[in-house]
């Protein structure tokens, strides 16, 4: 059996990627350092970092032993983390391509006293081997914590390797949709944007004029013509991307715990227990909606996160909505097999859904109105916001909703940009709920209602607004219905 007792260095590779992790920190003064000329300022912190580097890299050691694993680093501060078994939630692991030839993986830990968005402990270089070892002992202290008494009798027999229980794995023409209707382009032309607005701050003086002067001489056309290439080129890279963030997406649920994995230049791999997960969200952009294509997510009381736009686990990139809920259902059984009757749902009435216009008017006209005075006739044109604005409250008025189905899960809709969310939450992850009445609802009899989860290492708010107090109070006492009759036994 493999087995690692006496306290190693890293891999010599974890040089190089301390070397990364620097230059990636300090890249921008770096760069201002070499355009300004400093180069002597520039040799030192150079040598300086490269001690430090090393200094790092050969006060770190690690040690893997049946019942924890132990990391010991700190060139100044020295840091001794022992991280037992039965305390680790999630493992994650990242390797680039050049690692592969090499069988090496940088590795992230995370065990239940994790309370901020950094992992308890990191090896950023360590073998594939290492890592299926530590698994395969996190896995037998699970067992032996759950397993009843009577299935560690001298009759019981040997335990084998899980099977796998489901398997998915993204077809090119899924990933294709899924990266042609993301939205990332927008924070890359973001991006592309803040850089242009602060050239004054990184570039010289006479870099700067020059530039402003060969495109002052260019034509209204050819101005223009830039532009529609430069957000051609932002699609394109969103595009690429999602393509090598995503590619070979795959999801294996073996036993007690599901596995995703993908990329193309850096493989991702991140198990989740299925007991951390806390609520399963099927995810529509208005684009994704239009096409009825459903991204399914995991809420997860670990920090695991890798979607695109959120902290939340990727279950299924896409799928189609028709076939959203049997799909999800292989891999998460406490999922309904039948949703919410109809009957059931709670959703606002007429005066809540002219509340959720109204106040998306109001913010509106706040830009509206200054906008038309100030630019006109320009400004004039911001009008068309307003139309915009009614027709995403009666969107959400009409989008949101809740309901209880028959296996004890509340089931939450949320429109937002005329996309939605949809959360099933089993009831004993829920960490609590409120109705809030402001003194302007009572007179319409309305309220908001407040669930919130864990989600990661923080707390997720889903909030149904507007809704009739009578249907609030209604999956209230659903909520408090257990605790209830905890104290009714007592």
């Amino acid at each position: 059996m493999f087995m690692t007792v006496k306290a190693k260095h890293l891999h010599p590779l974890a040089l190089i990627v301390f070397l990364v992790e620097e230059v990636k920190t300090w890249w921008l003064l770096l760069l201002l350092g070499a355009i300004n000329g400093l180069w002597w300022v520039l040799l030192a912190a150079i040598c300086l970092g490269l001690a430090l580097i090393v200094g790092r890299y050969a006060t770190m050691t690690y040690a893997i032993t049946t019942n924890e694993i132990v990391i010991k680093s700190g060139i100044f501060n020295k840091k001794q983390h022992h991280l037992t078994y039965p305390k680790i939630q999630t493992f994650q692991t990242k390797q680039w391509f050049f690692m592969k030839p090499l069988h090496l993986v940088s590795l992230k830990i995370e065990t239940s006293a994790h309370v901020d968005n950094q992992a308890d402990a990191s090896l950023p270089v360590i073998t594939v081997k290492e890592v299926r070892e530590l698994e395969r002992l996190k896995q037998n202290s699970y067992s032996e914590i759950n397993e009843p008494a009577e299935a560690t009798s001298t009759n019981a027999e040997p335990q084998h390797s899980e099977t796998k229980q489901a398997q998915y794995q993204i077809k090119w023409r899924d990933l294709n949709l899924y990266a042609l209707t993301s939205f990332s382009v927008v924070p890359i032309l973001v991006g592309v944007l803040a850089i242009y607005s602060n050239l004054d701050d990184v570039l010289p003086d006479h870099y700067i004029n020059q530039i402003f002067s060969r495109f002052s001489q260019q034509t209204a056309m050819v101005i223009i013509l830039d532009v529609v290439c430069l957000i051609l080129l932002a699609i394109v890279a969103a595009y690429l991307l999602i393509i090598q963030r995503y590619y070979h997406f795959t999801i294996v649920h073996q036993g007690s715990q599901l596995t995703t994995k993908k990329g193309f230049f850096q493989t991702s791999r991140v198990t989740v227990r299925l007991n951390r997960i806390q609520s399963v969200v099927y995810v529509q952009s208005w684009l994704r909606r239009l096409l009825h294509l459903t991204t399914v997510q995991a809420l997860v009381a670990a920090n695991a996160s890798d979607d695109e736009d959120s902290g939340d686990v990727v279950i299924m990139p896409v799928v189609q909505t028709k076939d959203v809920q049997h799909q999800t259902r292989r891999f998460i059984n406490w999922l309904p097999s039948q949703d919410v009757v109809p009957a059931s749902w709670r959703q606002t009435n007429a005066h809540g859904r002219w509340a959720l216009i109204r106040n998306r008017l109001l913010v509106t006209a706040i830009v509206v109105i200054p906008t038309c005075i100030f630019w006109r006739p320009y400004g004039l044109l911001s009008l068309i916001l307003l139309p915009v604005a009614w027709g995403l409250g009666a969107y959400v008025g009409k989008t949101n909703g809740l309901g209880v189905t028959e296996n004890h899960i509340l089931v939450a809709q949320v429109g937002r940009l005329f996309g939605q969310k949809r959360y099933y939450m089993p009831k004993k992850n829920i960490q609590s709920m409120r109705i809030s009445q402001s003194i302007f609802m009572r007179r319409t009899g309305l309220v908001h209602l407040e669930i919130r989860l864990r989600s990661g290492n923080s707390e997720l708010l889903v909030e149904n607004r507007y809704l009739p107090k009578r249907d609030a109070q209604t999956i209230y006492n659903w909520y408090r219905q257990t605790d209830m009759d905890k104290e009714a036994i007592q």
